[in-house]
């Protein structure tokens, strides 16, 4: 019995690492709409802008005909948010948090223009 005592604590300190210590996070998804403000100041949908997403991962999609977008599948993390259209661009920082739906709303202004 004095022997068989330590082989158990040591086979159960050696598979204690096989088994997994804490379930991955679950992803989470932005969601958002694109728009810009016209002559007037009234907001207007940008369809087929360019979403670009950079963080933990980077993905890149497009605003659809009612200017709104879906990014699924994200790890957590702090992602920062590019949405452009011919002459206009915008920023915004969004954090995901597991398993949740985060909201990005996305008014593009007019963008800086550089020349040399």
């Amino acid at each position: 019995m004095r022997k068989t005592l330590p082989i158990i604590f040591l086979t159960l300190a050696l598979l204690i690492p096989c088994f997994p210590q804490g379930a991955p996070a679950k992803p989470g998804l932005i969601r958002g709409e694109v728009v810009t403000a016209t002559q007037n100041g009234e907001p207007a949908v940008l369809p087929d802008a360019r979403i670009v997403l950079h963080g933990p991962m980077n993905k890149e999609t497009r605003s659809d005909a009612q200017g709104a977008f879906a990014i699924d599948g994200l790890p957590p993390g702090m992602y920062e948010i590019e949405a452009s259209a011919p002459g206009l661009i915008a920023t915004l920082v969004v954090e995901v948090k597991p398993g949740e739906s985060s909201s990005a709303a996305m008014e593009l202004s007019v963008a800086t223009v550089t020349s040399s």
